[in-house]
This record gives structure tokens, sequence and C-alpha cells, in this order.
């Protein structure tokens, strides 16, 4: 198979969502049939903590009440039937060449409630020996991962940043578990809404700085398993808040540009999904979200949800796009480390946005 494109296939599947959940996510039929209003969470089950959005044929959005915004067909499927980006992508395919599948791993409501008090150790064990086999950025054997960030312009931020590491020689495995190999790799610790470390990011890369690539087909996770889901929110805690203030944004390279360029402190929040359900430390009275510029929109959705919650608790956020334009080149979109390299005047919004608040930038 070739690469996989995942912006070609939402175009062909635009106004078939709908027929293709009917098919492939039975657990979705009923909230198919209520379109636009809230039904049983086909995971959880309960009364009404779910609901696919009024454009779902479009889209295939919809909505975890409480939890998440699920924007797109791909991700709900992932969601829902617990699948890989790799499996739900090829299912589509599949379906819309008219191929029949005969088992699917779609998730059921669980019949009995899950163990919270499970047991973790062997799991802690193995983060915390991963992490305490790495080395800091300024080793002399973590050359790799100083290339890697000079190659983006953000190895000043990385060098005075707090939880990461690298590891020069970790295991890789498939979404099996089956080991593949081992790489060199970026870790940095993952902590919740209460700044408990809870799990890893690991980004693979070679001995000369640049990104591994295992290959088509080989899905290598990055996050590794959380040791603790009782807490909401997932974030890399890369720097302080400065008087009260702090940013936000999805990925890694985004937060460490930011503060590359202006040296205002930002957490990596991962992923969308994650980013909804951050909550900020005490203290904290306003929130930069340095939002991706995507081009299905993502980005900014996820940002007025984070938006109103926090104003529910009386915090005040301030959402930035990148004023950098999306490049035919650019297949999802642009972040704020693509403004960096493009323009580095773009980051005059952030001072803007911190006079508004009256706070200087750093």
């Amino acid at each position: 198979m070739g690469k996989r494109n995942s912006t070609q296939l939402k175009i062909r599947m635009a106004s078939r969502w709908l027929n293709a959940f009917s098919d492939l996510a039975p657990g979705l039929r009923h909230a198919i049939t209520n379109l636009g209003k809230n039904v049983p969470c086909p995971l959880h089950g309960g009364t009404d903590g779910f609901r696919l959005f009024d454009d779902a044929n479009e889209t295939g959005g919809g909505v975890k009440q409480s939890e998440r915004v699920i924007p797109e067909g791909i991700d709900m499927l992932m969601w829902v039937n617990g699948w890989s980006f790799t499996e739900a992508y090829d299912e589509l395919e599949a379906w819309l060449g008219g191929s029949r599948i005969d088992s699917l791993p779609v998730r059921t409501i669980p019949s009995k409630p899950v163990t919270k008090n499970s047991n973790t150790r062997p799991l802690r064990n193995w983060l915390n020996r991963m992490w305490k086999d790495a080395l800091m950025l300024e080793d002399i054997e973590s050359f790799p991962a100083r290339v890697y960030f000079k190659r983006r312009w953000i190895d000043g931020a990385a060098t005075v940043a707090t939880d990461l590491k690298f590891h020069p020689c970790l295991e890789y495995k498939d979404k099996h578990g089956n080991k593949l190999g081992t790489s060199g790799a970026l870790l940095a610790l993952v902590r919740n809404n209460q700044g408990v470390p809870v799990s890893i990011h690991r980004t693979y890369i070679y001995t000369n700085g640049n990104k591994a690539d295992f290959g088509e087909g080989c899905s290598v996770r990055k996050m590794t398993p959380p040791v603790s889901k009782e807490i909401k929110g997932r974030q890399i805690q890369l720097f302080q808040p400065i008087d009260g203030y702090i940013g936000i944004s999805e990925g890694l390279e985004t937060a460490l540009a930011v503060n590359q360029a202006r040296g205002f402190p930002v957490w990596p929040c991962i992923s969308n999904t994650m980013l909804q359900t951050f909550v900020p430390p005490r203290g904290v009275h306003t929130v930069l979200n340095f939002v991706d510029k995507d081009r299905n929109h993502a980005g900014e959705k996820s940002a007025l949800i984070l938006e109103e919650q926090l104003r529910l608790k009386g915090i005040k956020v301030l959402n930035l796009l990148p004023p950098t334009p999306i490049l035919p080149s650019d297949e999802k979109g642009v972040d704020w480390a693509d403004q960096l390299i493009r323009e580095s005047n773009g980051f005059d919004l952030i001072d803007e946005a911190l006079s508004s608040c009256h706070l200087k930038s750093a």
C-alpha cells in the first residue's frame, strides 16, 4: 500500500460517514438514528453521554459529553472501535472499495466496572527505569537530541526546559507488542492536571538527529500507557508559569518555538483531545492557547471548547493562531513552530496579547 493520505480519504468520505459508521461501527447506530441528540455512550452506557453532530455525515464528528470532542470520522472509528489510525484508514479504504469485513474489533459497553486498584507496579517500574536510564540534554551522548532541536531552531528553549531527556538506545515495538528494534529517543515526562507524572512521550531519532522512519505501515506508539487515568489532563510542564500566565499548545515543538521566540512558558498537551481536558495549576488566571492552524479547523474547535470550560472556572483564555498562511505543501496545516522558521515577526501577536493583559513579554 502507498502512503496513507488522510486528507484525500476525508474528501472521498464526505456525505458518506453515517453509512460507513453503520457498517463499521455498530455501536454508533443508536446515535445515527438520533442525529444531533444525546444518547447513551457506546462505550460506557449511561443515558445521554454521547451524540453525533448534526453535520456528522459530512465530518464524522461527535462529542463524548464532559470529556472530549471527536472532530472527525477517522478519530471516531479509532475511539469507538479501539483501532489504530492505520486500522481505521485501511478499514475505510476497504469499505469504499466495496470489500466485506467479516470481523470487527468493536468495543462493547463493559458488563463490569473497571477495577481502579489494578496493579500498576510493573508499568511504574518500567517507566521509572526508562526515565532513570535517560540522559540530560547537555550530556555528551545526547548530541543527537541537540542536533534535532537545533535543526528546528528551538535548541535554546530545549536546553533550559525541564522534563526533557534523551535515551540513547530504546526499544520500539509494533502495535501488537512485538519488538522491532532499538533507537535513540527524546523523552518527555507527561503529567496530569495535578502535576503527577503518569506517562512518557517518546520521539525516536537517529544518531544524526533526524526523526526515525520505521517504514510504511509500521505504527510505533509514542505515548506509553498511563499509570493512572483517574485524573484528567496530560501535559509536558516544560517551564514555570509567569505571574499567573501560562501558554499551552498541542505539540512539543510548538511550545518550544514560542519560548525560543519570546521566552514565554508553554506546556504542550500532546493532542487536541488531551488539550480539551487541560486545567491550569493554582494561581494561573490567564491562558494563552497557541492553536494549530489546521485545514480541518480541528485545533480551533478544540480551542473554543477549552475556552468555554475554563471561562466557567474564571480563567481567561486567549486563542492565538499563527499568522503564516497554509501553503499547498502543508499537508495538514501550520503551527507556531512553522511560524518561527518562516517569519519570526509573526510572534508580535504574542506581544500584543500580553500587552492587552498588562504583561510585558519576558
